[in-house]
């Protein structure tokens, strides 16, 4: 099972996420076409990833607290969670790719990423009742990888996967314990596919360009003092999520200067009432979506049509800010560029 870091999205949906990031270089930003802000994340299409600097192997990692150690550097790269491109966009290794699970919405992209990611393989896979996917391991064997990115399922571990030669790569925020998220933890991850992958230089660079984004934002939040609440609601508005401390949106607002009202919760992102949204009268409200059948307009009126919603004084001020989810969920490269997404719709 997919683990709880997108909780609401496993309880009511099949997932179909994206992360991808923009190219980056001395003078590169996106393309004229693409639908999202430039950012700085290095990036590369297929067929030309730098050579790889086989010197760090073999290589020893932990991954959900297990020791792993590899000879070489991947070849054959098999993801089974739309986040990781953007990971391995910033290390410059997305040639590795020879098939994906998931999907990756457009949204997200320029006109030539969606090309490199269109070109995939895609695997056909069974959605979970918790949101995630599943495919046999029979099917992955098929296209010969040597690695699986992604998150373990109930057939799809380490160890089945190890029993057949493959190493599975679980990205740490679906680990059973996750670390705290932060802007430190995506540069830390695009710092490790570069040594994963050989590609140091590369991924080392996008962290830097990543730093320098996330320094530039909380030098002069665009938010400063406001409070804020991050909130899912789902896409036929039964149920309300509100992010605590522990989800990536917590330090994205932070990044902006905001305070999140509901950030002492225990719990990453429980099911809240719209009294209690209204009770603690947030400045900014942040909605979070991923149903791009839905126009902006529609996900405020899932909060705003509420009853007693007009009485929150983000609601009131038109403070409320849908925002695709992968800008500020799971923690990647992505997220980054997120704070640039949100500070323009908060700076109109």
């Amino acid at each position: 099972m997919k683990k709880p870091m997108k909780l609401p999205l496993f309880k009511l949906r099949a997932i179909s996420l994206l992360l991808v990031v923009g190219l980056v270089a001395s003078a590169c930003g996106n393309d004229d076409d693409s639908s999202t802000p430039s950012t700085p994340i290095q990036a590369e299409s297929a067929g030309e990833s730098s050579a790889a600097e086989d010197d760090g192997f073999p290589l020893t990692f932990t991954n959900c607290g297990q020791e792993f150690t590899l000879a070489s550097p991947p070849k054959r790269v098999m993801l089974m969670e739309a986040a990781a491109p953007s990971l391995l966009f910033a290390a410059g290794a997305m040639d590795r790719v020879i098939a994906r699970i998931e999907d990756f919405p457009e949204e997200y992209y320029t006109a030539e990423q969606m090309a490199v990611l269109d070109a995939i393989p895609a695997l056909q896979a069974e959605a979970t009742s918790t949101g995630g996917v599943e495919v046999s391991i029979e099917v992955i064997i098929d296209y010969e990888p040597d690695m699986v990115i992604g998150y373990d399922t109930a057939t799809i571990t380490h160890d089945a996967l190890a029993d057949v030669g493959i190493q599975l790569y679980v990205m740490p925020p679906f680990c059973d314990n996750p670390p705290t998220p932060s802007f430190e933890s995506i540069l830390d991850e695009v710092r490790f596919y570069g040594k994963l992958f050989g590609t140091t230089e590369t991924a080392n660079a996008s962290a830097d360009a990543l730093e320098a984004a996330v320094a530039t934002a909380a030098d002069d939040p665009i938010a400063a003092g406001k409070t804020s609440a991050a909130l899912y609601v789902t896409s036929d508005g039964s149920a309300i999520y509100a992010y605590s401390s522990l989800g990536m949106v917590h330090p994205l607002m932070e990044a902006l200067g905001m305070t999140n009202v509901f950030a002492e919760l225990s719990e990453r992102v429980p099911e809240v009432s719209i009294e209690e949204v209204i009770g603690r009268n947030p400045e900014i409200l942040v909605l979070l979506y991923d149903d791009t059948g839905l126009t902006p307009e529609e996900i405020n009126n899932l909060v705003t049509d509420r009853p007693g919603a007009s009485s929150i004084t983000a609601v009131a001020e038109g403070a409320v800010y849908p925002l695709l989810f992968n800008y500020a969920e799971p923690p990647t490269p992505l997220v980054v560029e997120g704070l640039s997404v949100l500070s323009a719709q908060i700076a109109k």
